[in-house]
């Protein structure tokens, strides 16, 4: 059975998975603040690493060692201050070393305690208690006060990302939300995106949206993310009736950790073609009219794209196409054969693409893929994908 100490020890060393994580990412992300007017990324670890060395110094090891602690009480500010200072003019490498150096050496002596040594209540240098559990408490829950914001900003962007990769005909932008259009060919891009603000009535919002998708004989869905504004939105929703469909995981992989491709015979254009068109509409069975609708929506993309299928003998088995942005690459479309499909042909196809990306440079990669899509997830995730966020849509049921 784990102790209350195991535990909290686990849940103080998470802190560094997810700075090992970060570090995966460029500078451009390190360098981003969190928020308008807020700390960026390499100022939030700088902060918390400088932290961890004084309180390992005046506080753990002086536990460890039986002396009497020397933390007390700082000006927070000053503190702060010179800690993203320190941020600022050190490189991401050496922050992540020392966050996590810093981290594991807290843990490795606290593990070390003996339980009376652990239990004690002990007396800090301004005479207030200091008890190690309730620090492990304090500084977790610190941790997770931050690394919330740290990964609702990455979110944000492979939201915006996920928008340009798989694009309407028509947006308009009402009050902060985005009115996607494309002669009603999926959701993706036939719905409101609640994204950037909210300011109007909502009673007359909604109704606004439900007339410009009914003029175009288009039932009205909403996007649902954790981005949705306002929050209640989604509940809003539920209680005019609208139903909630393809609950959607967003996956994300370093590309450094990807595998090379096996099968050869694999065919990349960096256009449309009408022979890609032919086998992705026989894959997912698309009328002419959709067909049509794919064309235009990908010929008006301005982002670098990547078409593959993957053959077997000569003849398409699998196939769906790639984009980067910002030195991400967004996989969209991915279908095999019905007739061949639990042969690998999938996974084989998507170590292609994300190969053909890291020769454009991309770094990162994501794909949105339905909750209940067992199949398709198992295989992103032997591929290396991860979970990072999930939505939903709310369709009008009238």
């Amino acid at each position: 059975m784990t102790s209350e100490k195991e535990q909290l020890l686990q849940s103080f060393g998470e802190w560094i998975t997810f700075v090992a994580d970060l570090g995966k990412y460029d500078e451009r992300y390190w360098n981003q603040s969190i928020a308008a007017g807020k700390w960026t990324i390499r100022e939030v670890v700088a902060h918390i690493l400088r932290w961890d060395d004084y309180f390992y110094q005046e506080a753990v090891a002086k536990v460890a060692t039986g002396q009497p602690l020397t933390v007390k009480h700082l000006d927070y500010d000053d503190f702060n201050e010179i800690a993203k200072a320190y941020g600022k003019t050190t490189s991401v490498i050496e922050l992540v070393t020392q966050a996590i150096h810093s981290r594991e050496r807290i843990i490795n002596a606290i593990a070390k305690f003996s339980k009376e040594r652990y239990e004690a209540a002990y007396e800090d240098a301004d005479g207030h208690p200091f008890q190690t559990s309730q620090y492990l408490k304090d500084f977790i829950w610190h941790d997770r006060h931050h690394i919330v914001p740290i990964k609702r900003l990455l979110h944000f962007r492979i939201e915006e990302m996920s928008l340009n990769g798989w694009p309407a005909l028509q947006t308009l932008v009402y009050d902060g939300w985005l009115l996607r259009f494309a002669e009603g060919y999926t959701k993706r891009s036939n719905s409101v995106n609640p994204l950037f603000g909210h300011t109007l009535e909502l009673d007359t919002k909604i109704r606004e949206c439900e007339d410009r998708y009914e003029r175009q004989n288009l039932r009205t869905v909403f996007k649902i993310t954790p981005f949705s504004q306002p929050s209640a939105l989604d509940g809003e929703l539920a209680s005019r009736g609208y139903d909630l469909v393809d609950h959607t995981i967003v996956k994300t992989i370093h590309l450094s950790d990807v595998q090379t491709p096996s099968f050869a015979d694999v065919w990349l254009e960096n256009e449309l073609t009408e022979s890609w068109l032919d086998a992705l509409s026989v894959f997912s069975g698309l009328t002419d009219e959709y067909r049509s609708v794919t064309r235009k929506m990908l010929l008006q993309s301005p982002l670098e794209k990547c078409f593959a299928l993957l053959h077997e003998n000569g003849i398409p088995v699998a196939g769906g196409f790639a984009v980067i942005e910002d030195g991400w690459i967004g996989l969209y479309d991915i279908v095999t054969d019905s007739s061949k499909r639990n042969k690998g042909y999938g996974e084989q196809l998507v170590l292609h693409l994300l190969q053909w990306g890291k020769q454009q440079g991309a770094e990162q990669g994501y794909l949105l893929v339905v909750k209940n899509n067992l199949p398709a997830n198992a295989m992103y995730d032997k591929i290396g994908y991860a979970a990072q966020y999930e939505y939903w849509y709310r369709v009008s049921n009238v």
